[in-house]
């Protein structure tokens, strides 16, 4: 990462996309961002396109035209680094990010180099991922968690399955009323610009090993190994053991910086040169995020072809 410091963005468009590229985030300070509104002028003003986000893990609010709020995630807990529509047929190329409140104490934004990542991680597990790629599962119930139609955006069961037909994802009703979903997609990709291969996918952060011990074993007693709220596997289906989830982790913790927004700044992300998470944090902490220039996977030289599981 590197920091730039300018109370205007007029000249400085070639340096910040030319820093995101070499470095995969760029921390603008001094420019005073005050509101969602601010931010997506702020778009506007680097010729960017807003790019839809399809796929939901969790709650959030949109809070101006293409600018959403960060999601739902319990404060006490570490954010595990992780990419923007990460598990999806395409994503957000570039994330911009503003801090409209600043964390009493914690919050501090964790970002990796995808392509640093894939020197730290075991070659036989590497190569496994090269092979298979990276399979999610989701299951939806009432009452439940986060439900499909927020997920999905949809209205629906026909919508549900329409969605998912048109997303490559698997998709299937269970007797108990359960929405179940898989997608594999690929654990490695080509950036689309720079051609470099990066780590780029969300098995760590959607493992069931990244649950808490007790809880992981209540949602297993109670809904099976392929039932829990959400799971990684390896894309042939086979299981992610925890010592494999933990090789991830280190080598994400090898590449990983911490940062620090203060309020108004405004910090670039390229989401798949960058893996991008957060620490926990006490008392009130708000993002604005503006989500850009979409990317299919497809144009990113996939090692195994998107599908549904």
């Amino acid at each position: 990462m590197i920091e730039l410091r300018s109370n205007t963005l007029t000249g400085n468009r070639e340096e910040i996309f030319g820093q995101l590229l070499a470095h995969g985030s760029v921390l603008v300070s001094g420019l005073g961002l005050r509101s969602a509104e601010e931010l997506a002028a702020v778009r506007d003003e680097l010729g960017l396109r807003s790019a839809s986000l399809h796929e939901q893990f969790a709650e959030r609010r949109q809070l101006a035209d293409g600018v959403y709020s960060e999601p739902v995630w319990a404060a006490d807990r570490e954010q595990c680094l992780h990419h923007e529509q990460g598990y999806g047929i395409d994503f957000p190329g570039l994330l911009l990010i503003t801090c409209l409140t600043k964390a009493e104490a914690g919050g501090a934004m964790l970002l990796g180099d995808t392509r640093e990542a894939l020197d730290h991680l075991p070659p036989e597990l590497l190569a496994r991922f090269r092979a298979t790629g990276w399979l999610l599962e989701r299951n939806f119930r009432p009452h439940f968690g986060v439900p499909w139609s927020t997920a999905l955006g949809a209205s629906s069961p026909d919508e549900v399955e329409k969605i998912c037909s048109e997303r490559l994802i698997g998709c299937t009703w269970e007797p108990d009323g359960a929405l179940h979903l898989t997608q594999r997609r690929s654990a490695i990709v080509r950036h689309p610009v720079t051609g470099a291969e990066c780590w780029f996918n969300d098995a760590a952060f959607f493992s069931q090993w990244s649950i808490d011990t007790e809880e992981r074993q209540v949602l297993l007693k109670a809904f099976g190994d392929h039932g829990i709220p959400f799971n990684a596997r390896f894309g042939d289906g086979e299981a992610i053991s925890e010592e494999a989830w933990r090789s991830i982790l280190d080598g994400y913790d090898a590449v990983m910086r911490r940062v620090t927004l203060q309020a108004g700044d405004l910090l670039v992300v390229d989401n798949v040169l960058c893996a991008h998470g957060r620490e926990p944090y006490t008392g009130t902490w708000e993002l604005a995020i503006a989500p850009t220039q979409a990317v299919s996977l497809a144009d990113c030289s996939p090692t195994v072809p998107g599908g549904p599981g």
